[in-house]
């Protein structure tokens, strides 16, 4: 009696056993697309596109904006690795929940700030923020489709949506920064507040894929063969991780002197937010195709087209201060969207799955180390040289690095085959 009492809860069980490897197969296959919105929630920044005249209504020059810039760029160097190593340690959803609370945060202090003082805690707590998220969600990508039965879309294609739904993301919250901006500049600054929750929000549905993991309590030894791994044992590698933060920089100086290039050549204020969503709209539409586009091109030629368009983008904006200017910019765009997908694959499909993040986190702290230096460079030089003569000179700093980077690279003829 007993026994057969028994059998519709042994049933149950067996049932129940045998229906987890599919439910886990189904947490890890909704990863994919929270990670997709994720990365819209991420960058949906309203303040963005006026980022710059917002820290100008309260008395800051650019000098004074690139100091900002700068701090922000020297806490990500002090943090960015530990942090990618903390991701490979702790777990990917836990350290993205940790980003999603120091970006809440960080716009909440920003959007009650009115002093430089105000504006440091943001951008402190914005690098605490971005140094946890980089790398980690792409890293929780690879690590994800490592698992998957599922071979429809490869780890390239996944990025390409990555870029494409981050970048759309930001475009739409530009519409809206633009059309709040037109009102007042404080506008934008207290809805980004509320909207800069949306990312903790969905980092707290993640799932955590299994994946092999550096032991805990070995750190230096976990730290010599990272680096061992990415800089000394492949040529290969170690050019790549080059040129994927040259070009990383590229994009990323540049950004912040847009709104000054805009405001300088009198484009109205209220056209910020449609600028800033067609350039991020050119992203996400390059990134979206950019597998495609490798494909196409093949290694040697997009490579060559990703380092030349910098020199392109900034000789352009220095030769036509006009919509010319505007026009030309978007290179440094295309350039961006390229990087993000070919570059970025380059690397995660190299690297060993129990030191990704941190991989990710080394190539994103070469691009802040270098801003450190460069950044405040490119407002001392807007400020006392003006436009044309800052990005002359950087144009004339980016030809010299095809010809000291990107030469190299291409000389090894099996950078895009298929990874060991």
């Amino acid at each position: 009696m007993n026994k057969l009492s028994d059998r519709p809860s042994q049933l149950r069980r067996l049932i129940a056993r045998l229906a987890h490897p599919t439910s886990d197969q189904q947490k890890l296959q909704s990863n994919i697309p929270k990670l997709l919105l994720l990365n819209s929630a991420w960058m949906f920044l309203i303040l963005m596109p006026v980022l710059v005249p917002f820290f100008q209504s309260h008395g800051l020059d650019m000098e004074a904006i690139y100091q900002l810039l700068t701090i922000f760029a020297t806490t990500i160097v002090v943090l960015e690795v530990p942090s990618g190593y903390l991701s490979d340690l702790l777990g990917r959803k836990y350290t993205l929940v940790l980003a999603g609370l120091f970006q809440g945060t960080g716009f909440a202090v920003l959007a009650a700030s009115d002093s430089f003082g105000g504006f440091v805690v943001f951008e402190l707590c914005n690098a605490v923020s971005v140094s946890l998220f980089s790398g980690t969600d792409v890293a929780l990508i690879y690590d994800t489709m490592a698992l998957l039965e599922e071979k429809r879309l490869s780890q390239p294609a996944i990025l390409a949506r990555k870029i494409f739904y981050s970048q759309v993301g930001e475009t739409v919250a530009a519409l809206i920064g633009g059309t709040l901006a037109a009102v007042s500049l404080a506008l934008p600054a207290t809805v980004n507040a509320v909207t800069a929750w949306l990312p903790f929000i969905v980092a707290l549905s993640l799932h955590e894929p299994a994946r092999p993991r550096m032991v805990a309590h070995q750190h230096l030894g976990n730290f010599k063969y990272i680096c061992r791994t990415m800089f000394l044992e492949s040529k290969l590698l170690r050019l790549i991780v080059l040129n994927y933060v040259s070009l990383g920089l590229a994009s990323y100086i540049v950004v912040w002197a847009f709104q000054a290039y805009w405001k300088a050549i009198d484009v109205p204020l209220h056209l910020f937010g449609y600028l800033w969503a067609g350039y991020n709209l050119t992203v996400a539409l390059t990134g979206r195709i950019a597998h495609r586009i490798e494909r196409a091109l093949g290694p040697v030629l997009v490579l060559v087209v990703m380092a030349w368009l910098p020199v392109v983008g900034f000789a352009g904006m220095a030769t036509f201060a006009s919509g010319a200017g505007i026009l030309l910019g978007l290179a440094f765009l295309i350039s961006r969207g390229l990087n993000q997908v070919v570059m970025k694959d380059a690397l995660n499909s190299r690297v060993p799955a129990e030191m990704r993040a941190t991989a990710n986190s080394i190539t994103s702290l070469g691009v802040r180390l270098v801003f450190a230096v460069l950044g405040p460079l490119m407002g001392y030089l807007i400020d006392e040289q003006g436009h044309a003569f800052a990005f002359y000179a950087f144009a004339a700093v980016y030809a010299i690095l095809f010809f000291v980077l990107c030469l190299p690279l291409i000389r090894q003829r099996d950078l895009f085959r298929p990874a060991a």
